[in-house]
This record gives structure tokens, C-alpha cells and sequence, in this order.
């Protein structure tokens, strides 16, 4: 039965269902050929899956997105970017990478990161002398910071799914998140130079120093969300509502470009995008406890240590699993789906619950730049009306970057796990 729902998962994928869907379909199918379970587990599922203190954070920070954009926030941290690197070769490219990791100190979803930068930074690129592909193919990697970078939606899944510390998930993300952003820096500083597109601005400290001004409230927006994380001030999800808090203060009172005509539409925006992501939560759920009950978990795990008894192999194949499962299935979705089926694997290998769950979320991420499910892609092309096929190309280079820092955490203990040692 079980290689029948793998075929009606991929069968209703090539079709193009919609993936909350897909999942919720193929749990009903085991369901109705099993005959013993009920059918109404399904429901109950999808309404305990997203019924936890922990998941109310994912709609206050999709508010939190909302809020920045209409409240100016995402401009000035454009501006104060472009006084940082815009003096550097291929300097527009650099922007983008860095307001990306800005962006994310606040958004937390990738998917907002390349609609909100997307929009602004794609025709500014353009305008200055940069291929449209090229230009989507940045945001589009860039936009892979979001989930890394505190706070991060699929961190707070994993932590709800594992059992473990949103905090110390968040605090591991830090260093790959800005490894990201450098090898991201790195690969379009060479591809710039090589097409000679050189530097947008001149450094001036009276810019700098301006622009940061400017910039200051939003960039203490994930300061303090952080900080006041770290400190035990409140908890992930109170950060979250402080967050839209800040947010709307900073936009309607300190730079004064929110209104409350605003408002219905950034709940609207953030309602939507919840929605989306909490569909896929639920119809995660009841896949999950087929695959459970199916014992697919110690199957993986078998199957895998069958195959191998070199750690290092082992945690190799166990990073081309996620990437390519990445392509079909959306971050939140395989993170439900597949947290308990690998998890068990990843502790036998000798890997630390918290380096795993970085692991998961930087591998099952990239995905989202990668078809056929590819969101963040997807945006992008629509940004700039070019071909996927013309994108994924330029793509290819940035892409790498993302698969050898995955690599270096995977190997790597210490980049995820010597940070959060400092707050025990």
C-alpha cells in the first residue's frame, strides 16, 4: 500500500494539485483502502496540528511582513544597504543579497522576502544596466536567507515537530544565515566582474551615516525580537506580537507612511499567506500519521544504514534526500512529513537535534528556487516576465553557493552549535 500512495502523491503532483491537496488526498486514499481508521482522524489532525501556542507565531510574523512593507521599512533598509556595499563591484547585486538578510531578521519567510525585494530591487537592478534574469536570479537565491536568519517560520515547525528549543534554533541559524549571504556576495562579485558591471554609488560616510539613521528603527525591529527572546523576556510567539507591535508603531507614528487605510490590507496579505501555510500544516499532518503508522520512519533508517556504514556517506545522501525532496514538497510540508522519519537517522549519525534542524530547514529551502514546486522562483519570473528556464540558468551559480554552505553545516558542528552553547 505504501508504494500506492508514493505513486497517487507523485501522480497528483503531475497533475498540478495544489500541494495542501496533494497531502490531504493521499491520506484519505490510505485511509479509505485501509478501512479500519476513521476517516474523520484527518479533521482531527489538521485541527490539533495547528492548534499549539508555538504556531500562533507564524500569522503575527506574515503580519509583520505586511506591516514593514506598507510602512516604508523595506526602503530604507534598501537605501542604508546600497550606503554599505553599493560602492563594491556588481553593486546592486550585493544590495539585494543584504537587504535580503535584513529583510529576514524580521520576515522570517522566504517567500515574502522575494515578493517585498523582488518588487523594488528587480526594476532597480534592471534600470541600472543588469540582465532581468540575472536580477531574479539573486533575489531569488537572496530570498533563501529568510528561513535561516531569526526568526524563521519553518524553525519555530521544526521546534513544535522535535520537541526542542525555538530559542537555540533560531540563535544556530545566525552564522549559516550570513554564510549564505557571503558565498552569495562572493559568486556575484565574480559573475559582475566577469561581465564587467562594476560598482553603483561612491562610498560616502555622510550617506552611510544618513541612511542609517534612517534605517535604525527597522533595524532594531529583529534587535529586539532577538534579544528579548534571548533574554527571556518573552517567548517566540510573544516576539511575534511584539513585532507587529513595532512595526506598526515605527510605520504610522515614527516614519508616518502607514495608515489606517493600510490596515485592511495588511491583514488581508497576511491572512492569505497564513492560510496558505496552515493548510499545508494540516493536510501535513494526516500524511504523517500514515506514514507513522506504515513504520516508514524505521524503514528509512534501515534502508539507509543498509546501504552504507561511513558517517560521512551516510550524512551525504542524507542531504541529496532533502534537496531533492526540496524540489517537490513545500519547507513546511516535508518538515511535518519528514522530522520523524529522519530525525531518528540524523542521531545515529551523531548529529546534535538543533544542527539537524538547520540542516533540514537550509536543505528543504533551497527547494524553493528549484522546480516544479519552486515558490520563490516562481515570484521572481512573474517579477520580471522572463522565462523560468532563462532564471534557473543564471540561477545555477548562487544555487551552488546555498549547497556548499549546507555542506559546511552538515560537517561542521560548530557553525550551528557554538552560538546557542554561549546562552545555555
Amino acid at each position: 500500500m505504501t508504494w500506492m500512495l508514493v505513486g497517487a502523491f507523485f501522480v497528483l503532483l503531475v497533475l498540478g494539485v495544489p500541494i495542501p491537496f496533494v497531502l490531504g488526498l493521499t491520506a484519505l486514499l490510505f485511509f479509505v483502502l485501509d478501512g479500519f481508521l476513521p476517516v474523520a482522524l484527518i479533521p482531527q489532525r489538521l485541527f490539533t496540528s495547528t492548534d499549539s501556542f508555538p504556531m500562533m507565531a507564524v500569522p503575527l510574523f506574515m503580519l509583520v511582513g505586511a506591516l514593514m512593507n506598507a510602512g516604508g521599512i523595506s526602503h530604507r533598509l534598501i537605501r542604508f544597504s546600497r550606503a554599505l556595499v553599493g560602492h563594491i563591484t556588481g553593486g546592486l547585486a550585493h544590495v539585494n543579497i543584504l537587504a535580503s538578510v535584513f529583510f529576514a531578521g524580521i520576515s522570517g519567510s522566504a517567500a515574502a522576502d522575494a515578493s517585498a525585494l523582488g518588487s523594488i530591487l528587480i526594476p532597480a537592478m534592471v534600470r541600472a544596466g543588469y540582465t532581468s534574469q540575472f536580477s531574479a536570479a539573486v533575489t531569488a537565491s537572496s530570498s533563501l536567507i529568510g528561513p535561516i536568519i531569526p526568526p524563521s517560520i519553518p524553525m519555530i515547525l521544526y521546534g513544535v515537530i522535535a520537541g526542542t528549543s525555538i530559542s537555540a534554533l533560531f540563535v544556530a541559524g545566525i552564522i549559516p544565515g550570513l554564510l549564505m549571504a557571503l558565498t552569495q556576495m562572493i559568486v556575484a562579485w565574480w559573475i559582475c566582474r566577469k561581465e564587467g558591471i562594476g560598482a553603483e554609488t561612491q562610498f560616502t560616510w555622510k550617506e552611510l551615516v544618513d541612511s542609517f539613521k534612517e534605517a535604525s528603527f527597522g533595524l532594531l525591529l529583529p534587535l529586539i525580537l532577538l534579544g528579548g527572546i534571548l533574554g527571556g523576556v518573552f517567548t517566540p510567539t510573544e516576539a511575534a506580537a511584539v513585532g507587529v507591535l513595532v512595526a506598526f508603531i515605527v510605520g504610522k507614528y515614527i516614519y508616518k507612511e502607514f495608515t489606517w487605510r493600510d490596515v485592511p490590507q495588511a491583514l488581508i496579505s497576511a491572512a492569505t499567506s497564513t492560510g496558505v501555510v496552515m493548510l499545508v500544516i494540516g493536510f501535513s499532518q494526516g500524511l504523517a500519521f500514515v506514514l507513522a503508522s506504515q513504520q516508514v520512519p524505521q524503514l528509512v533508517a534501515a534502508s539507509m544504514l543498509s546501504l552504507t556504514d561511513q558517517g560521512w556517506l551516510l550524512t551525504l545522501l542524507l542531504l541529496v534526500l532533502l534537496l531533492l525532496i526540496g524540489t517537490f514538497l513545500e519547507p513546511a510540508a516535508a518538515l511535518i512529513i519528514l522530522t520523524p522519519v529522519l530525525l531518528p537517522l540524523a542521531r545515529q549519525l551523531g548529529m546534535d537535534v538543533i544542527q539537524f534542524g538547520v540542516v533540514m530547514v537550509l536543505g528543504l529551502t533551497i527547494g524553493l528556487v528549484t522546480p516544479p514546486v519552486g515558490t520563490c522562483l516562481f515570484i521572481v519570473t512573474a517579477i520580471s516576465r522572463k522565462r523560468l528556464e532563462e532564471v534557473a540558468r543564471q540561477l545555477l551559480p548562487l544555487l551552488a553557493a546555498c549547497v556548499i554552505v549546507l555542506l559546511i553545516v552538515a560537517y561542521v558542528p560548530a557553525v550551528t552549535l557554538w552560538l546557542p552553547s554561549l546562552f545555555r
